[in-house]
């Protein structure tokens, strides 16, 4: 009878602790990045004094309705001066992890104006990835062609320093600079003291919402965060180091104890 009442509550007790509650469905954050929602859009207004990036590719609320922002540079300065970062809109729920095997995607449709003029403090367009502050990838675009339409594309691998991205803290930015010569309204360079006619240039960065069929994201090749497996043995009282009791150990020891209690008296009345 005791062996019959050990054996039941094993088996009530190994269906308890594998038992799994039916997980509850969760929704999806279309604004959170996730294995499943990889593409960071970006938005702007019509001077590109807020740039914006969201994974959620509905979300350009506030963002300009032609789908492009233009910054003219038409003072005194006589140059085409753009230093532009455009940056997450909502900070990281929790940490994000990048495949160390794949690629992040860079897309984005630009249009330059300026003269096609030279000197010693040109820079070409550059544009720089950043985690957070930190400056992770930067490439120059030269000889890009003017007053035209640009998708800009570069696919960059993932690094050691890529593989991970924490939360409100290593958020991706994006920079824009640019340094060239301006243009006066008869068309000449803008150049010397005795330059009367009002000088500048421009830079067009298209937006997710644009109408002209131009890319403005990133996509990272996102994976779900790595398991932590613990690799050492439980120790007598059932306990891991750094983990803690394993569920039902004592229940577990306690029974077991008694089957053996019980099979050693079946052995001693069977000898009998």
């Amino acid at each position: 009878m005791t062996s019959r009442v050990v054996a039941v509550l094993l088996i009530m007790l190994l269906g308890s602790s594998t038992a799994v509650a039916p997980a509850s469905a969760q929704t999806v954050d279309p604004e959170q990045p996730s294995p499943s929602n990889t593409v960071l859009y970006f938005w702007g207004n019509d001077d590109i004094s807020d740039c914006w990036g969201n994974f959620d590719a509905e979300g350009s609320a506030g963002s300009a309705d032609n789908g492009y922002g233009d910054e003219v540079d038409g003072s005194d300065n006589q140059r085409l001066e753009v230093d532009i970062t455009c940056q997450l809109k909502y900070n990281f729920d929790e940490d994000v992890f990048l495949n160390p095997t794949g690629k992040i995607s860079i897309e984005f449709g630009i249009r330059l104006d300026h003269a096609e003029a030279e000197s010693d403090e040109d820079e070409d367009l550059n544009i720089t990835l950043m985690k957070g502050n930190l400056e992770v990838a930067s490439k120059s675009f030269p000889d890009l062609a003017i007053d035209e339409d640009i998708q800009i594309t570069w696919d960059l691998d993932v690094e050691e320093n890529t593989t991970r991205w924490n939360l409100s803290g290593d958020e991706p930015r994006i920079r824009f600079t640019i340094s060239k010569v301006g243009w006066d309204s008869s068309g000449t360079p803008c150049e010397g003291v005795l330059q009367v006619l009002k000088c500048g240039g421009s830079f067009r960065l298209y937006y997710a919402n644009n109408q002209d069929g131009m890319r403005s994201q990133i996509q990272f090749p996102i994976v779900d965060a790595p398991e932590i497996v613990e690799d050492e043995e439980p120790e007598e009282d059932g306990m891991i180091p750094g983990v803690g009791s394993l569920p039902g150990f004592g229940l577990f020891s306690g029974l077991g104890a008694l089957a053996l209690a019980s099979a050693a008296r079946r052995t001693r009345l069977s000898g009998h």
